[in-house]
């Protein structure tokens, strides 16, 4: 569309003249002017509401009325224009007008504008609704807010269809996966511009206010009560890795789901479509067996074993050291279990498989084995469950392996000792250093060795403050107690550091250290 500024140019009037004054030495008017109802120019284009605009051409006095985009409160009837002749039309840009094309009405059809025409708006935002759920509509006050072609939500959240807009009025539907945040209107006209509310939208969330039951056994149903919970999408539990998504019942005001094998004591989280998580207030707690004690103790391998506890019927397996689970009992109740021990088994904790639960659950006390050796006792701890504070120092990435200090089994002592697993020849995953132990008060250095699979025969080396060392032949499938002599370690006076060593120039093996002090 051309531009045109509040009074014709006076390059148009030249242009116009001289066009006049030259067909004049041709033809007489009669012969230059026709019948047709015809529209040169118009304008200005980012002209604003309540502006007067100039519709120039040839034959307008016959035009009856001129309709702007933006619905009949757009239409400018012949009686309202300002000014109308033969050539020229002045009018006031009615409040509605938007921008788009302009017909002019005339009694030989329409004459539609060849481009659109457009307008200098500001629009403002007065008030808007400041709490609403996923799905439902909010409301926008404010002017001209019938040129907004697009809203951007918290995060990006684009939304460009709307349920109504009007000039002072926009009403939108908050979509699903929205997110609380101030809102951006997007408006168009001769200078596009954003708007931001100075206001918040805050999305509703789903809220738990209790389970039932509390405890709940796994593979069971919870229902949890709250409000909008209509609105969720995923329930996160704890020690769950994988969001449940498939609910048993869903409503705004319970949802019942079923819990996962791995749930384990703690918050339940609740995800919208949003991705916004809520927490619980309280804990959800799983119903697992307890042993309390285990009768005789020393038990004699062959021989059965009472336990007594809480929820021993929920048990399906007893796990002795060094033996593999057992499944099979002399007798089972909610409080005692009596189950004959395995031969070759060895002191240590039992563990509880659960029903319908990847859960296992340690005995508080440990069961100790008639004739089996003792754990050794060290005067200076440097692991036992943990590195202790008696170490001070750092512990290493070491190489050509892992190690996890939190092992659950095997076990010599305790609840934990330290795996490693050795992938190449020579590697040593296990490194502690940056001590300053003096070994004046000692004489020996204490370590218990458990060779899994594979280890028989291997050998690694114990290295003191990275040099020489001491080798040691594994022995598989047994915890075996070394006491050595500090001077087959070191020739120095201070600790530093220890790496346990693959001395056998392969790996593909793991081993189980425990017991690490000092005598």
């Amino acid at each position: 569309m051309s531009k045109l500024t509040s009074s014709i140019p006076m390059a148009f009037i030249c242009v116009m003249l001289s066009l006049v004054i030259v067909s004049s030495c041709d033809k007489n008017d009669d012969e230059v002017k026709s019948d047709k109802i015809e529209l040169f120019s118009f304008g200005p284009t980012g002209a604003r509401h309540g502006d007067t605009i100039r519709f120039i051409g040839n034959n307008l006095n016959r035009v009856t009325a001129i309709e702007f985009t933006g619905g009949t409160a757009a239409v400018v009837d012949q009686s309202d224009f300002k000014h109308q002749t033969s050539d020229l039309i002045k009018l006031i840009v009615p409040q509605a007008a938007e921008k788009g094309y302009v017909t002019l009405k005339t009694p030989d059809g329409d004459i539609i504008t060849k481009t659109q025409f457009n307008l200098d708006v500001l629009a403002t935002i007065t008030s808007m609704t400041l709490q609403a759920r996923p799905g439902e509509n909010i409301t926008i006050a404010g002017t001209y807010l019938n040129w907004v072609d697009r809203i951007t939500f918290n995060r990006d959240k684009l939304v460009q269809t709307f349920v109504s807009k009007t000039f002072n009025q926009l009403v939108v539907k908050v979509p699903d996966d929205a997110q609380t945040g101030q809102l951006i209107l997007h408006y168009g006209g001769t200078d596009s511009a954003d708007v931001l509310t100075v206001d918040t939208l805050k999305v509703t969330l789903p809220k738990s206010t209790s389970f039932s039951p509390n405890p709940v056994k796994h593979q069971t149903d919870v229902t949890i009560t709250g409000t909008d919970l209509d609105l969720v999408k995923k329930v996160i539990f704890s020690g769950v890795t994988a969001p449940v998504t498939t609910f048993v019942s869903q409503s705004a005001t319970q949802l019942v789901v079923k819990i996962p094998a791995s749930t384990t004591k703690g918050k339940v989280t609740l995800e919208a479509a949003s991705g916004v998580q809520t927490l619980s207030d309280n804990d959800l707690d799983v119903v697992l067996p307890a042993a309390t004690t285990m009768t005789p103790n020393p038990v004699d391998p062959g021989t059965n074993l009472t336990v007594t506890g809480t929820n021993l019927d929920l048990v399906t397996s007893i796990t002795f050291e060094n033996a593999a689970a057992v499944t099979s009992f002399v007798s089972q109740s909610a409080t005692q279990i009596v189950v004959e021990v395995p031969m070759g088994v060895l002191r240590g904790r039992i563990k509880l498989g659960v029903l319908n639960s990847t859960l296992i659950v340690q005995s508080t006390d440990i069961l100790e084995i008639t004739g089996s050796v003792p754990p050794p006792i060290i005067a200076f701890p440097i692991y036992n469950d943990a590195l202790t504070a008696n170490w001070n120092g750092w512990l290493g990435g070491g190489w050509g392996g892992t190690k996890d200090l939190n092992n659950t089994s095997p076990v010599r002592n305790g609840s934990k000792s330290c795996a490693i697993n050795y992938v190449g020849g020579w590697g040593s995953p296990f490194q502690i250093g940056g001590a300053n132990i003096s070994l004046t008060p000692y004489t020996t250095f204490k370590i218990s060795i458990y060779g899994g699979t594979g280890s028989g025969g291997k050998t690694i080396k114990i290295v003191f403050n990275g040099s020489n060392g001491y080798t040691i032949n594994v022995v598989a499938g047994t915890w075996t107690d070394y006491a050595i002599p500090l001077s087959a370690l070191t020739s120095g006076s201070t600790l530093s550091e220890i790496w346990i060593q693959e001395f056998n120039g392969v790996g593909g093996y793991s081993i189980y250290v425990d017991e690490i002090g000092l005598n």
